[in-house]
């Protein structure tokens, strides 16, 4: 009988030791939180969970104190060890700031683990109000790369799904619509197809990606605004950034690109490695496109096109200035001068503009925006909002007159956010 008890007594404290080490440190997490919130949901994963454990109980705490405590019930671990992912909920702070936050473990299966290091970190920003992130995707491409359709099909799926929160920029390498305002990044092969500067994909829609990236929100609302001056020789732009937390260092810039749509030649056309590869068919419409396309594809319009950039590296110095303020309107203007020598610019409609939000330390892309180019006449420039009010800035009639007020039939409106909208006017 004593040794039974002496065995079951081993067995318990060699399980509660293994459930001591059961944990090993994962990096920092990232939590952006609205101040009006309850909280928001971050996903920590938890990696070689020891054998038997059922249940955790880990703590939150900001310089040492302790702002919450909670048990949660592990799913699927049994015998073997295995992966799992930790829901934490952060709440708010109680101003609009940035702080960190300790992750302990602190029990297995009701046992202490008497660990003293935080499992992890989590930074929190604590925002006045949820920005709108925009995903960026960067296309490094060549006409003359077999695979790099499946870029493109990304960039077109992408525009297709998520117009609103997707900006795609299809970056070329030797060949006609090379961009040398480019030629500072650096790519370790083709096609890149590479999300926010952070992370690169290799599938064919970018989907996941996609949401991942844009799940990771932003500390900011950024709104950038483009028009022609009257010759059309130069573009004039303004960008309006409200961050949502203050902030006494910055480490952002503003980078701009100018991006043209629909560009085609004679000349130009795509090697295609997924001619007939019918084992490629049904990821998406945009990549079965070239599944049913020769090799290589003639007549084809290239979109996203980078056609030049300014700051596109590291941005523009003291395009975002500090201390920064929350809620308080950052105005920068730049422009993209002597669109004339821009010799691969064949249709001036369909240039855009978009602005990228750069973090200056780790050269990710944190948020950004994009516009259409208004006309000298009809300008979002000279009447675009300074505060993240949407205003309507010019409006036309059916025959593309400008008029001053409503006026009854097709009225043509365009608004400070860079939408053009139709209204029926009885």
């Amino acid at each position: 009988m004593q040794k039974k008890i002496t065995l079951r007594l081993f067995l318990a404290l060699s399980l509660a030791l293994m459930q001591t080490n059961a944990f090993a440190q994962v990096p920092s997490q990232e939590a952006y939180v609205n101040l009006n919130s309850t909280g928001v949901n971050v996903p920590v994963p938890l990696t070689n969970i020891t054998n038997g454990a059922k249940s955790i109980e880990y703590t939150l705490t900001r310089n040492g104190e302790v702002i919450e405590t909670k048990t949660i019930a592990l799913n699927g671990a049994g015998r073997t060890r295995s992966n799992q992912t930790l829901n934490v909920v952060v709440p708010p702070s109680t101003d609009p700031t940035v702080d960190e936050l300790a992750l302990n473990i602190t029990k297995v299966n009701g046992q202490p683990t008497n660990t003293t290091e935080p499992y992890t970190t989590i930074t929190r920003t604590t925002l006045t109000q949820t920005p709108k992130r925009k995903v960026v995707v960067e296309d490094f491409t060549g006409m003359w790369c077999p695979w790099c359709p499946r870029g493109m099909a990304v960039l077109s799926y992408l525009t297709r799904t998520h117009p609103n929160d997707f900006i795609g920029i299809a970056v070329h390498n030797s060949d006609a619509l090379e961009c040398d305002d480019y030629s500072g990044i650096r790519v370790s092969g083709y096609p890149t197809v590479r999300f926010d500067r952070r992370t690169d994909t290799n599938d064919y829609t970018g989907e996941s990606t996609f949401r991942s990236e844009q799940n990771r929100g932003a500390e900011m609302d950024v709104n950038v605004f483009a028009a022609w001056d009257e010759w059309k020789r130069n573009i004039s732009i303004t960008t309006r950034t409200t961050f949502r937390v203050s902030k006494y260092n910055s480490h952002y810039a503003l980078a701009y690109v100018l991006l043209a749509d629909g560009l085609q030649s004679r000349s130009y056309y795509q090697k295609n490695g997924f001619a007939g590869g019918y084992q490629y068919r049904g990821y998406s419409q945009d990549l079965d496109f070239f599944v049913n396309s020769s090799n290589p594809v003639y007549n084809l319009k290239f979109d996203h096109t980078a056609i030049a950039a300014l700051g596109v590296t590291r941005g523009l110095q003291g395009s975002i200035s500090t201390p920064i303020v929350a809620d308080k309107v950052q105005v920068h203007q730049t422009a993209f001068k002597n669109i004339s020598q821009y010799s691969l610019i064949q249709d001036k409609s369909k240039l855009s503009v978009c602005v990228l939000v750069i973090n200056t330390q780790t050269g990710e892309i944190v948020n950004a925006d994009k516009c259409e180019i208004s006309d000298h006449t009809s300008t979002g420039i000279e009447n675009a909002p300074t505060t993240g009010e949407v205003v309507e800035v010019a409006r036309y009639n059916a025959a593309g007159c400008r008029i001053s007020q409503p006026t009854r039939g097709l009225n043509i409106v365009k608004y400070s956010d860079g939408r053009t909208v139709k209204e029926i006017v009885k």
